[in-house]
């Protein structure tokens, strides 16, 4: 049973770290066309009286994608190191998701904004959604609730 349920869950894993391969490289194909093609949806109006704004939120939008996903290969690869020691639950990864629940809404806040940063209008306003609050709530009960199963495994781990 154990064996079958590692094998599954490393699976699991390998899957997500694929995926998370094929986000960047989405994005960084994305990134190409966005920065040169011709004007029109999609790409920064190089003639904006905005171009410094949309730039900058343009940018920070790609150092957030890859630092999300650089903290979530984290994440999943320290899983794949502790499984093999039949430890799911490690202090390394409660670390990873506090840092996940700053990041994610920022990273939120960031994304809402860039449909202003790639459009041809010439103005560029600030969107707030209900989106970063509620990635940041859960970001922290996720955390949280990590840290409690962390506690819990490894007070079993002493009791045992």
């Amino acid at each position: 049973m154990k064996k079958t349920s590692n094998r599954v869950f490393t699976a699991v894993c390998v899957f997500a770290l694929i995926c998370t391969l094929m986000w960047v490289v989405f994005y960084a194909i994305q990134t190409y066309f966005v920065l040169t093609t011709g004007s029109g949806d999609g790409v920064i109006n190089w003639d904006s009286p905005h171009i410094g704004r949309k730039l900058t939120v343009f940018v920070i939008n790609r150092i957030l994608i890859l630092t999300m996903a650089g903290l979530m290969g984290a994440f999943v690869f320290n899983i794949l190191k502790y499984l093999k020691g039949g430890m799911i639950f490690n202090r390394a990864n409660v670390v990873l998701l506090w840092v996940m629940a700053i990041v994610l809404p920022i990273h939120s806040f960031i994304s809402d904004n860039m449909g202003s940063a790639c459009s041809d209008a010439d103005q560029f306003d600030w969107m707030l959604t209900d989106t970063p609050f509620v990635y940041a709530i859960v970001g922290v009960i996720v955390a949280l609730l990590y840290k409690v199963a962390c506690d819990a495994a490894e007070e079993q781990k002493l009791t045992i």
